[in-house]
């Protein structure tokens, strides 16, 4: 069944993670709780020591099976192929997409697991039950942030269109935001052709003949002398709100590793994408030659402390504050909301102009 409250989802991930690998290791000394960063009033969690930590001691051991990767998406059953063609027609920058597209998909997947086991279907009812109930990453994706607010997200993809124009034109986050959020528009448009026939047969709604007859085409493909009927605009319900969510969460959380062929990929690594950010963090993290990442102490830490991770380095030229929180969703340093350091007219948003 669905787990009701977010510590037993959490208690649900260690589980599903300890008991997938046995290279996959979690410290006795570590603990989920609600973050100092803000903690329940904002929704967000944090690992924290329960015990004294060691300099050099072993905190997560997080192998390669346990994150969510390119070829998770590229090796999917159901969307693969299609992955795999918008990977060659569009290149390395579809990346991001194809992952979000991966984990928007599986999340549709769960809910529609969820609404069923609500309604008093039992997970092996039938071969659709069974197979809704074995989604690879469902514990993990059940502790994502798919929703403002959640996990403390506060991304600009979450904002509406009014707000983002009237809090950041003018400033220097703005042309950042409305990049980033017409690339999910298009990413969007481009994913629904991709994902929708998969959830619509999972939600037992009928494809159209016309779709099952043509197969599946990128938007940029449609024939021209087709006039385009009333709903053909009308995106899969539920679509938007979980490529956004999926988006938010590959901005967020995707570490950049080293991958098989040596070439940098992104992955979603459990655990290590949960503690917060620190400009002197206390916890540092490698990867082995397998591909597990090792999370370690950097310093001795005292039980009661919590565990930081330095996102990006905060005097990172190529990472200002104002790149920073389109990026990741918070400005480092700032506890009040963002849009109040926006409505002071900020430095970090808005250039200060010269004295004339």
């Amino acid at each position: 069944s669905s787990p009701s409250t977010s510590t037993d989802r959490y208690d649900d991930l260690i589980e599903w993670f300890t008991a997938s690998s046995e290279k996959s290791y979690i410290s006795p000394k570590v603990e989920i709780l609600p973050s100092t960063r803000g903690g329940l009033a904002t929704g967000g969690y944090g690992a924290f020591a329960c015990n004294d930590l060691a300099k050099g001691e072993t905190i997560f051991c997080i192998p390669k099976g346990n994150c969510v990767t390119l070829n998770d998406a590229l090796n999917d059953n159901e969307c693969g192929p299609q992955f795999q063609q918008l990977l060659k027609q569009a290149g390395p920058g579809a990346d991001t997409v194809i992952l979000s597209g991966y984990l928007a998909k599986e999340y549709l997947l769960l809910k529609e697991y969820d609404r069923r086991i609500q309604e008093g279907e039992k997970s092996d009812e039938n071969a659709e039950m069974r197979r809704l109930s074995k989604i690879k990453f469902a514990p993990y994706l059940r502790t994502l942030p798919w929703e403002r607010g959640v996990n403390a997200q506060e991304h600009v993809l979450f904002w509406a269109d009014e707000d983002v124009d009237a809090l950041l034109k003018g400033s220097l986050a703005y042309s950042d935001a409305i990049e980033t959020r017409e690339s999910t528009t298009l990413a969007t448009k481009i994913l629904d052709g991709i994902i929708s026939p998969i959830i619509r047969n999972a939600r037992g709604e009928k494809e159209t003949e016309k779709e099952e007859e043509e197969g599946f085409r990128f938007p940029w493909q449609s024939k021209e002398e087709e006039k385009p009927s009333a709903d053909e605009n009308e995106v899969l319900e539920g679509l938007e709100e979980a490529v956004r969510g999926a988006m938010v969460i590959s901005l967020t959380r995707a570490y950049a590793v080293s991958g098989d062929d040596g070439k940098e990929e992104d992955r979603l690594k459990p655990f290590l994408d949960m503690l917060q950010h620190s400009d002197t963090p206390n916890i540092s993290h490698e990867c082995a030659e397998n591909g597990t990442i090792e999370v370690i102490a950097a310093s001795d830490i005292k039980s009661g402390d919590e565990l930081f991770n330095q996102y990006r380095g905060e005097a990172d030229p190529n990472m200002p504050y104002h790149k920073f929180f389109t990026r990741f969703g918070f400005v480092p340093g700032v506890t009040e909301p963002v849009a109040n350091l926006i409505a002071e007219r900020s430095t970090i948003f808005f250039p200060q102009r010269a004295a004339v």
